[in-house]
C-alpha cells in the first residue's frame, strides 16, 4: 500500500456526506479509503477504455 502523506480538503453536500459515511460503514473502510478507493477506480476505468479504444484502432488501421 502507498505511503499516505499528503492531506486533501474537500466539500461535500450533506447528501454526498450521508452517502459517503453509510457505503463506508457498509464496507467496514474509513470514509478517507472509501474516498481513495473511488478515485483509483475511476481512474484506473478511464485509463483502461481509452487503452482498449487505441488498440481498437490500430487493429482498425493493421487490418
Amino acid at each position: 500500500m502507498a505511503k499516505i502523506d499528503k492531506r486533501f480538503q474537500i466539500l461535500l453536500s450533506e447528501e454526498e456526506q450521508i452517502l459517503l459515511k453509510n457505503e463506508a460503514t457498509r464496507r467496514g473502510i474509513s470514509q478517507g479509503e472509501l474516498i481513495r478507493l473511488a478515485l483509483k477506480n475511476e481512474i484506473i476505468q478511464k485509463s483502461e477504455l481509452l487503452r482498449r479504444k487505441a488498440i481498437q484502432n490500430l487493429t482498425e488501421i493493421l487490418s
